[in-house]
């Protein structure tokens, strides 16, 4: 909340911990913990002594597969990633958990970096004057609109939706109307946000007046200043019933000599470029704590999961060790197989992840009238997978330490 006392005026929020919440992370954590404990245990001690003493392990089907002519450290891998099959699926569903939470945050990212830039390069205008009370023509150097601002809900939220109402050859706005009192122009943001395409309807709604109007789409164009259709501005004037040479809104380049007393309100586009970067200073903090935590979320389960499989193969690794082979050998056989499984995880779980945040994401913003632009670029994915791997190999630098410290009388002492 620091940053919105910090840009707006408003009254403290006092902190509120429903009790829900603190049943979902006090209570349920140690709960499942012990009956994971429990289980896993029990299960444990349900062996024999002497299966105990010498630790022995389940036999695996990763030896009966036939694996052709492969090379000796081909097949090794292989063989040791059959073994270790559970893991490297858990592996896997972690980096898909830890990739949700990192999408959450990239996409918090890529919305507000691109709506401000957006934003900023599609105001052609340097002010845009709304009018209480307009003379008979607009004034020199300013081109006259009909805007009106109807309403559309989804997911429980009303936004303003924008009707202008513009000539064909208004130089602010890269559109061609089309004629007809139901017929606009609709931006890319409002097409993405409510899902409507080239020759579908869209209904807005009057709620002063509580008239529905229902609009065909007769074209999308890209246009991401707030939510906006276009109307040819006879259509509109028809459609709502106002002269034939009415207008309530002027854009120009150059500021222009109007009585105070006749219009709301003046927006320049230094306003907007202004209020563009605190869009993005604002969620600032949100998209670092989500990115920082996935990242961590990521590398403690790989951590955790190849100390698990080096720990299993504690003999197999004692064993090479009594026949000769070198550190780097053995981590070839044990941990460097393990990097296909993380870059074929990466290539299925980072997709996935950013279609399955792609279709939360609105819902989580429903209540932002702005455009949903999440696209990432090609930086953005060679980034990600970029990292994936740099993670991978600072773990897999430290897990030789654990390596080099398994001992040769391991296999030793586990044999009669």
């Amino acid at each position: 909340m620091a940053d919105s006392y910090q840009y707006f005026s408003i009254p403290y929020f006092e902190m509120v911990v429903p009790t829900y919440l603190i049943i979902y992370t006090v209570v349920m954590p140690p709960v499942v913990s012990v009956i994971v404990n429990f289980l896993v245990i029990n299960k444990a001690l349900s062996r024999t002594a002497l299966s105990l003493l010498r630790n022995e392990q389940s036999a695996s089907k990763g030896k009966d597969v036939n694996l052709g002519k492969l090379g000796f450290i081909s097949k090794y891998r292989i063989r040791q990633l059959l073994r270790e099959r559970r893991s490297a699926v858990t592996v896997v569903v972690g980096m898909l958990i830890s990739l949700l939470v990192f999408m959450l945050g990239m996409d918090t990212y890529v919305l507000c970096e691109t709506a401000g830039r957006l934003n900023s390069e599609d105001t052609k205008y340097n002010y845009l004057y709304l009018y209480k009370y307009p003379t008979k023509e607009a004034p020199e150097g300013g081109e006259a609109c009909f805007m009106k601002t109807l309403k559309k809900e989804q997911y429980g939220y009303v936004l303003d939706v924008a009707v202008m109402g513009i000539d064909d050859d208004n130089p602010y706005y890269n559109v061609k109307t089309t004629r007809g009192k139901n017929k606009i122009i609709c931006s890319d943001a409002v097409a993405k946000r409510y899902h409507v395409g080239k020759g579908e309807k869209l209904v807005l709604s009057d709620t002063a007046e509580d008239i529905d109007y229902a609009f065909t789409v007769d074209e999308v164009v890209p246009y991401s200043a707030g939510l906006t259709v276009f109307m040819n501005i006879d259509d509109m004037r028809e459609l709502f019933g106002e002269d034939d040479d009415y207008y309530n809104a002027v854009l120009s380049l150059e500021k222009l000599d109007i009585e105070e007393g006749r219009i709301y309100s003046v927006t320049t586009k230094e306003d907007i470029d202004r209020s563009s970067k605190i869009f993005l200073e604002l969620m600032q903090g949100l998209f670092v704590l989500l990115i920082g935590a996935s990242i961590a979320i990521f590398c403690i389960v790989m951590y955790l999961m190849l100390t698990v499989m080096i720990d299993r193969a504690s003999t197999g690794i004692s064993l090479l060790k009594v026949f000769g082979y070198r550190p780097r050998e053995i981590k070839k056989l044990y941990l460097d197989g393990n990097r296909a499984v993380i870059i074929v995880g990466a290539l299925i779980s980072v997709p996935v992840a950013k279609a399955i945040i792609d279709k939360l994401f609105p819902v989580f913003v429903a209540n932002a009238a702005c455009a949903l632009h999440m696209e990432f670029s090609l930086l953005h994915y060679a980034m990600i997978f970029g990292g994936i791997l740099l993670s991978y190999e600072v773990i897999n630098f430290i897990l030789m330490r654990k390596l080099n410290r398994v001992s040769q009388t391991e296999v030793l002492k586990n044999r009669e």
